[in-house]
């Protein structure tokens, strides 16, 4: 234990309870309930309470985990002060499935805490009535009994540890806009326009992510999706099954499958999840399929009725060949294909078969040619059978 959960003892029940109100401190991330209503409600509930912190359920990026790294005796420690103000029997950490790597890096220091680690998101059935506290929150605890707490919002830029930051402070001071086609941020998308007039405190999750015309938003969509899904506990059947749906319909899309009736059953399914599930993978994690299709509804147009992917990313919408005039015959590319689908010999002009090329692209970086070429627009003339180097014509 520090001294900082030894001086929330010697403080005391109502002298802690004071500082939590004169501090105005509100649970952090989605939902935003006074720390001291919640302190209240869990001191009301009969029998055995405990203490369940993690991050919100929904929050499959995971950045105010960063706070473990950085600063883990704060957070241990307040998660101990809430324990001790509401007689806790036990306290929990819940960390991501996936987390496995920094489960075991702070095992030892939580178990010293007298904390139990759980891989897995906050049943919210079993932990009605109990203290339910973010691990930002638990850290803000802590600061406020060391006399460290300001007031504010965290952000966690790419490649950066979280950092406290005014609420008010605008995304345009944080990140550059400029040359951005799309901002994620608070579990959805904003246009740069909308993002402009944006803050730090809506970035309920602390991300705040530029995307630009070399993204893809359909595939960017679908990868958050995946995500979800591997969090929900797959209790309620809308979050479940509406959950498959979704990134499955953009899977499909990603993979030039897909159907123009896939805007309205996102629609319908997100919005049904938002109002269905019980917690926030399901209340919230619809939120970037319904931000994707209503503000950038052209991009999957452009996947579904142009046979196109305007950023150039999904594998099926583009082509990759080997130009005859630029190819040497070295076989370094053939060397590297994982799957043998690149037909030559050397001092001949390597073809590759499209059919069962995945577009991994070790080829096109074994290439010291620069000869191999990956292209969403039409194919040039390419060689039929194997042509020896500088043999071929093009006319």
């Amino acid at each position: 234990m520090t001294n900082t959960f030894e001086a929330a003892k010697a403080l005391g029940y109502a002298a802690l309870l004071e500082k939590i109100k004169g501090a105005d401190l509100h649970n952090y991330g989605l939902k935003t309930e006074a720390v001291e209503g919640l302190i209240y409600t869990a001191c009301a509930k009969e029998g055995d309470v405990f203490v369940h912190a993690g991050l919100n359920n929904a929050d499959v990026d995971g950045a105010l985990l960063g706070l473990l790294k950085t600063d883990a005796d704060a957070v241990f420690s307040g998660i101990c002060i809430g324990g001790m103000l509401v007689g806790a029997a036990a306290k929990f950490l819940y960390l991501p499935e996936w987390e496995k790597e920094l489960t075991e890096e702070i095992r030892a220091k939580a178990e010293e805490y007298g904390l139990v680690i759980v891989n897995d998101i906050i049943n919210v059935r079993e932990s009605e009535g109990d203290l339910v506290l973010h691990l930002a929150t638990a850290k803000d605890l802590a600061d406020l009994v060391d006399g460290k707490y300001e007031a504010g919002a965290y952000v966690a830029l790419p490649g950066e540890a979280p950092k406290k930051v005014a609420a008010d402070t605008k995304v345009a001071d944080l990140v550059s806009l400029d040359g951005a086609k799309a901002i994620y941020m608070g579990y959805q998308y904003y246009t740069p326009e909308e993002a402009a007039d944006l803050c730090a405190k809506d970035a309920t999750n602390a991300v705040i992510r530029v995307l630009t015309e070399k993204d893809c938003i359909v595939c960017e969509t679908q990868k958050v999706l995946q995500k979800d899904r591997c969090a929900s506990c797959g209790r309620c059947v809308f979050c479940r099954e509406g959950l498959i749906q979704l990134e499955y319909m953009q899977k499909e899309t990603t993979q030039a499958r897909g159907k123009t009736n896939f805007l309205d059953l996102t629609k319908e399914i997100g919005e049904a999840m938002g109002d269905q599930c019980l917690c926030t993978v399901g209340q919230v994690s619809a939120n970037i399929a319904l931000s994707a299709i209503s503000k950038f509804g052209s991009e999957y147009e452009a996947h579904m009725k142009k046979n196109k992917c305007p950023a150039g990313v999904c594998a099926a919408f583009v082509h990759i060949y080997i130009d005859p005039l630029k190819c040497t015959g070295c076989c370094d590319c053939a060397d590297v294909c994982p799957e043998g689908c690149i037909e030559g010999k050397a001092k001949f002009i390597h073809m590759i078969d499209e059919f069962e090329c995945t577009k991994c692209g070790k080829c096109v970086e074994a290439c010291e040619e620069e000869a191999i070429v990956l292209t969403a627009g039409k194919l040039p003339k390419l060689p039929s059978r194997l042509t020896k180097v500088g043999k071929f014509k093009k006319h």
